[in-house]
């Protein structure tokens, strides 16, 4: 891990398990906002957003991670707009927003192979608050290249995508 990582994590709910993300990766927290579909796209890509100039894919959590198979979109679910290593736009899907906790980067311990739907290469690693373990995902990595280039292209496709600058 480079030294320049942020120790500030943003942590988010989905289903009953606590995630988190770094904070220098969270461009803005929205409300879900209308979105343009992507024919043929994954069942977790609901589609993407013109997010302040930018096509964003919306990527639900909850379905891939299989945290929730029948999602229900409100006005009330929330969006996690981050900003990836290779500077590409990608809105989260959550079921909540929890909190900021500071976390020792180099006392996380290691992502195991928890034989679910969250491949280890998804996590940063795990860190223990009080009673209960915070799982940290790399922002970088919940999409592979292939996936990022494939979206890229479907989406330079769609006639009209909406803006969601709130």
């Amino acid at each position: 891990m480079s030294v320049m990582e942020s120790n500030q994590m943003l942590t988010f709910k989905l289903g009953d398990e606590t995630y988190g993300i770094q904070i220098s990766k969270v461009r803005e927290i929205l409300t879900y906002p209308v979105v343009t579909p992507i024919p043929d796209a994954s069942r977790w890509v609901k589609g993407v957003i013109n997010l302040r100039g930018e096509v964003a894919p919306i990527i639900d959590l909850r379905v891939r991670f299989n945290t929730n198979d029948d999602p229900i979109y409100t006005n009330r679910t929330i969006v996690i707009a981050v900003k990836t290593q290779d500077m590409r736009m990608i809105g989260l899907v959550v079921d909540e927003v929890s909190d900021m906790e500071n976390v020792e980067l180099d006392r996380l311990y290691p992502a195991p192979d928890m034989g679910t739907s969250i491949a280890p290469e998804y996590l940063k690693g795990l860190f223990k608050k009080e009673d209960k373990m915070i799982v940290i995902l790399d922002i970088d990595r919940i999409l592979d290249k292939d996936e990022m280039q494939r979206l890229s292209r479907q989406s330079s496709g769609s006639s009209h995508v909406h803006s969601a600058t709130a």
